[in-house]
């Protein structure tokens, strides 16, 4: 009995868990058991309570037997009762600094997701470089003698990109100037003033002949054969693109007037005879091999009189093949050209042309077709034509083209490649901007 008594009862659940929390703070600290460390001095008490910097020093050195300084002592008495200890100031201190850091970093992430496209586009704008802006003072004038005025400012932005002619506004002179027509049996046909002005000049569209760039001169012809083609060629089209209406247009001086107001210059296509005539016959009034030299000038006057305002004469694009190569009968035909002070575009669909010789022996003013634009009339072959055409001018300072007016594809594409000369340094000009600046052929 005496001896059951003596024996330890076994440790169980909470009594036991508080010897295990005793026995890591006492590892921690390296200090036994009160029990078990009786026998070391409290000299080597006093050194680890030196070496610990959280041995609370003077509770080490007190004399009092218990080998635990004051706050092991303490942590002993809470884990008795259950209590976890209190943390050392450092440690919370080192927890709110880190909870102070991780709440910086959350703001920030925040700041950025919601501000990020502006702070991009804010920084792009900083190192854009804007035009020089004048300092003022209260009364307007500049705050430093050097420096340019607003007027200025604007002045020398209009001096570096100048107006280009293409998008120059114009306005034509109207299409009917009785001191440049002759009435005829049948009707009303151009002729020089008395004073000298040639129609070719009056009725021109205004271009500033000393601009430098090569010039590109594009003629859409079968104009007023097609009423919807017509319409869609004067208003897509920049008004530096000629146009070549044909006599047989039903009331052609409206449509006429109306290409004019918007600036192109205008053309008369004369019918003459192609090299499958009969089998192809141009219409009324044609020009013919068979016939005398009075007779064709008498049917070249009946065509003059079907509007007024054209600036010269070319031919139909489905004739002339067979009439102009031959000398004798052209030349009948461009003296009254001459005379009448109007430009020839000879459109070269045929290689034995005597059109060259012949305006450089009569002194008419000519112009000679570079190539067909729409020879393939699908978008692909029109944009290599009129890349082509740009090769031309870039060599030779000066290219001419003509396409026809019933393709709309055409119309497409020349309104979209008029706007992109400017960016490769070619200009697009009237018909009456290139004549006599081509060699002769």
């Amino acid at each position: 009995m005496a001896l059951s008594l003596l024996r330890k009862k076994p440790k169980v659940g909470t009594e036991q868990a508080k010897d295990d929390s005793a026995a890591v703070l006492a590892a921690r600290f390296g200090v036994g058991k009160a029990g078990g460390n009786e026998s070391k001095g409290k000299g080597k008490g006093k050194a680890k309570a030196k070496d610990d910097p959280f041995i609370n020093l003077d509770a080490a050195a007190d004399g009092d037997g218990d080998e635990l300084p004051a706050p092991k002592r303490r942590s002993k008495v809470a884990a008795a009762k259950g209590d976890r200890a209190p943390a050392s100031k450092p440690l919370i201190a080192a927890g709110a600094v880190a909870g102070v850091f991780l709440l910086g970093l959350a703001g920030t992430a925040v700041w950025l997701a919601v501000m990020a496209h502006d702070t991009a586009d804010r920084l792009t704008a900083s190192r854009q470089v804007g035009p020089k802006l004048a300092v003022l003072l209260p009364d307007g004038t500049p705050r430093f003698p050097d420096a340019p005025t607003p007027a200025e400012v604007e002045a020398a932005k209009a001096e570096e990109a100048p107006l280009d002619p293409v998008d120059m506004p114009v306005t034509l002179q109207p299409s009917r100037n009785d001191l440049l027509l002759e009435r005829l049996r049948v009707g009303l046909v151009p002729k020089v003033a008395a004073d000298g002005t040639a129609p070719w000049q009056h009725y021109a569209r205004p271009f500033p002949q000393d601009d430098k760039r090569p010039r590109i001169a594009i003629v859409v012809t079968g104009m007023g054969q097609s009423a919807a083609a017509t319409q869609a060629a004067i208003a897509r089209l920049p008004g530096a693109i000629s146009f070549a209406f044909a006599p047989t247009t039903p009331q052609p001086q409206p449509l006429v007037d109306e290409a004019r107001e918007k600036g192109h210059e205008v053309l008369l296509s004369v019918p003459m005879q192609p090299q499958s005539y009969p089998a192809s016959d141009p219409g009324a009034n044609t020009l013919l091999t068979t016939l005398s030299d009075e007779e064709n000038v008498q049917r070249l006057e009946a065509t003059l009189a079907a509007f007024t305002g054209y600036v010269g004469l070319t031919s139909r694009t489905d004739s002339g093949t067979a009439f102009l190569t031959q000398r004798d009968n052209l030349r009948a035909v461009l003296q009254q050209v001459q005379r009448r002070g109007l430009v020839y575009l000879d459109l070269w669909q045929v290689q034995g042309s005597k059109v060259a010789p012949l305006a450089k022996e009569l002194s008419l003013p000519r112009a000679f077709s570079d190539l067909q634009i729409d020879r393939m009339p699908s978008a692909i072959g029109i944009d290599e034509q009129l890349a082509q055409l740009e090769r031309l001018a870039q060599a030779n300072g000066v290219a001419v083209g003509f396409a026809e007016a019933q393709n709309p594809v055409v119309i497409e594409r020349l309104s979209l490649w008029a706007g992109t000369l400017r960016d490769r340094g070619i200009v697009l000009a009237p018909v009456t901007a290139v004549v006599n600046r081509q060699a002769d052929r």
